[in-house]
């Protein structure tokens, strides 16, 4: 199966993520393609109206949105079988990311043919419940994606993603606009246990490029911390499953 690797990032700016992108990607000896348009100093009332735009958060969240959009047009126009797309705030991790990928895509391709959405990665620190894992499985289903800062998804679903937005346009961020699509298109929202993508903007190694927060990387990373503890591991013992909740 061949699968292609995008990562969304900006023209100008955001050197730390530049780097550490393509050091990673090097790392892991494996191409990608930039994604470089729709950066928020591009966007203008012709090209809202062209994606019949209807919201009213920032502009870099519209920018974020427009760019996930063009990845969407991208996988659908290539040949790839399927495509993972990344932010570039991306920690992946490089130990692992090879050899989980390759056998979620061998479950997902014998369990769910046809399209489907897979969350990678630890975003807004939300995992499977360790109550609920199962031996030899590595994909569980939820009625919403974690982030969109890593997540693969094939040709077909991609198709289908764009004339969605061709025909409704959008009035949502990223990550609540891939959860209307597959809602409305009932796309299977699949999470992968174990991750093996982190968020640097997560951790504090990056500021965020859409939140305009004003704290240090120290607090950034204790409040990481925190919620990881009491997402991965307390609330499974009180009968709390992330994936169920709207």
């Amino acid at each position: 199966m061949k699968n292609t690797c995008y990562v969304l990032h900006v023209k100008k700016g955001f050197e730390d993520r530049e780097k550490s992108i393509v050091q990673q990607f090097s790392r892991l000896n494996l191409p990608f393609e930039w994604v470089l348009d729709h950066d928020k100093d591009d966007i203008t009332p012709e090209l809202l109206d062209a994606y019949k735009y209807g919201g009213n958060f920032n502009i870099e969240a519209i920018s974020c949105a427009l760019k996930h959009i063009c990845v969407w047009e991208r996988i659908a126009g290539g040949e790839s079988d399927g495509s993972f797309v990344f932010e570039d705030d991306v920690l992946i991790d490089l130990k692992h990311f090879k050899a989980v990928s390759q056998k979620a895509l061998e479950e997902y391709n014998e369990k769910w043919p046809g399209c489907g959405y897979i969350s990678l990665g630890s975003g807004c620190a939300l995992y499977v419940p360790w109550t609920k894992k199962q031996k030899n499985k590595l994909l569980y289903p939820a009625r919403h994606v974690r982030a969109t800062d890593s997540y693969w998804i094939n040709r077909e679903t991609a198709k289908k993603m764009v004339e969605w937005i061709e025909k409704n346009g959008f009035d949502l961020p990223a990550d609540h606009l891939i959860d209307k699509i597959n809602s409305d298109l009932k796309i299977p929202i699949l999470w992968l246990e174990p991750t093996i993508v982190n968020q640097g903007s997560h951790t504090g190694l990056f500021p965020s490029s859409i939140q305009d927060l004003e704290r240090g990387t120290f607090i950034d990373y204790l409040g990481w911390r925190m919620k990881i503890i009491r997402r991965k591991y307390l609330y499974p013992l009180m009968g709390i499953d992330l994936r169920k909740n709207d």
